[in-house]
């Protein structure tokens, strides 16, 4: 415990999040709990923006600073590289749930307990995935490459495809091509489940990105735990 707290401590000062990031959660949650607490039924809405922006938060990318030397300090320590790994995604994505966690009370609070859309099984499974799979996939490359990926392979696909496809979530029978569909609308914009509660159809849908973002995290602590990472000036 006191090596998680010396790790989280060290990310504060060594933030993978830059401020300005930081701030601009701090608006969207002002804001967003303002139009909450004005009509709780906007709470799904609201959320939208925090989970845009938690997904370029989250692919804050972990080799190029390693590589500059900023994370010497621990890799010199002897420490657990996939623990320095873990505390670094959740100081990640920290300000992207502590806004859910904000807007999740400003909708408790303002339908006085009746409207819990924001924790929502949909809004869990969307909020994991945007939270987990631009930090894997992001951890050897630049920061920012997993979210301007994903944004631009759903550009890609809502210009090429009809825009519908984001919306369809229930599997119509145990057909794999109805199954595939649907996995791969949530895939593409996990946005969309916001504010549902999933059924049993629904939750084939997305139990396999969700399996991927899972695999994804894995296999991204055990490249930083075993790949070595030269300076940018040995290279």
């Amino acid at each position: 415990m006191r090596n998680v707290w010396y790790l989280v401590r060290f990310f504060h000062v060594v933030a993978p999040v830059p401020s300005m990031m930081v701030g601009t959660f701090v608006v969207l949650t002002m804001a967003g709990a303002g139009a909450i607490l004005g009509d709780p039924a906007r709470a799904s809405g609201a959320l939208v923006p925090v989970l845009i922006l938690q997904t370029f938060a989250s692919s804050s990318g972990f080799s190029l600073p390693a590589r500059r030397g900023h994370y010497d300090l621990l890799f010199t320590r002897g420490g657990s590289r996939s623990l320095i790994a873990l505390v670094h995604w959740a100081t990640s994505v920290g300000p992207g749930v502590a806004s859910w966690w904000a807007l999740c009370f400003a909708e408790i609070a303002a339908s006085a307990g009746a409207r819990a859309t924001l924790t929502a099984s949909g809004t869990l499974a969307a909020l994991f995935l945007v939270s987990t799979l631009p930090w894997a996939v992001t951890v050897g490359l630049p920061r920012f490459s997993g979210g301007i990926g994903w944004m631009l392979v759903v550009v890609t696909a809502a210009t090429t495809f009809s825009a519908d496809v984001f919306g369809v979530w229930a599997v119509p029978s145990t057909r794999i091509e109805d199954v595939a569909w649907s996995a791969w609308a949530f895939f593409m914009y996990p946005i969309a489940a916001v504010g549902e509660p999933l059924d049993r159809g629904q939750l084939m849908a997305v139990a396999p990105a969700l399996l991927l973002a899972v695999g994804a995290m894995v296999t991204a602590c055990h490249w930083v735990a075993h790949r070595d990472i030269p300076l940018e000036a040995a290279q």
